[in-house]
């Protein structure tokens, strides 16, 4: 198994941050509340399951329209299943894939630390949207692969300001990651059908 290097990538501007902070005397749970390194309600999961829904039903939209050889370019994340078989054991190792090697590190830093920052900076409204788009801007590289894909850009644009707006209701990265994770399980699970 590869090591997950986007959320080492994603991890270490956190752990810098961290560790400025509490060398400056700051404490531990100030710290991680900034960064949204902390638990959550249940009714933020609850929240992020309606979120889910909405996100999953636009991502599904969005795969109806791209053909599916552009879905099994190998420069798209969700090639990686190609050739899996649908099954329902596959779902949950999609799920752990997804959660680890994609949304934990993306949720890491654009929620938790960009987002934090950029919301306590700007104010929720200009602060999630500059996160959305600072979000958007490495999965518009699915541009390069095929113009076709703007279905996907367009749903991830909408994705990355809903979690930001989760992360700022909750004050936690989890709802995202649980809701980011899920809708990008649902999305290879989807695209492995086409």
């Amino acid at each position: 198994m590869n090591l997950p290097l986007q959320l080492i990538v994603f991890s270490v501007p956190s752990l810098i941050y961290i560790a400025v902070h509490k060398r400056r005397g700051e404490n531990w749970s100030e710290i991680l509340k900034r960064i949204g390194w902390q638990g959550s309600r249940p009714v933020h999961l609850l929240w992020g399951l309606g979120m889910m829904a909405i996100m999953g039903g636009l991502g599904w939209l969005a795969f109806q329209v791209v053909p599916s050889e552009v879905l099994q370019d190998p420069n798209t994340n969700i090639s990686a299943y190609t050739g899996w078989t649908l099954s329902i054991t596959s779902f949950p190792v999609i799920f752990l894939r997804e959660a680890v090697y994609v949304a934990l590190g993306e949720e890491i830093f654009f929620r938790g630390l960009l987002g934090g920052w950029l919301v306590r900076w700007l104010g929720f409204r200009i602060g999630n949207t500059v996160q959305a788009l600072v979000f958007l801007l490495p999965h518009l590289l699915l541009l390069l692969v095929s113009v076709s894909l703007w279905p996907i850009v367009f749903v991830q644009a909408i994705s990355g300001w809903l979690l930001g707006w989760l992360r700022y209701r909750s004050d936690s990265i989890l709802p995202g990651w649980l809701v980011h994770s899920l809708v990008n399980a649902l999305g290879a699970f989807t695209a492995m059908r086409c």
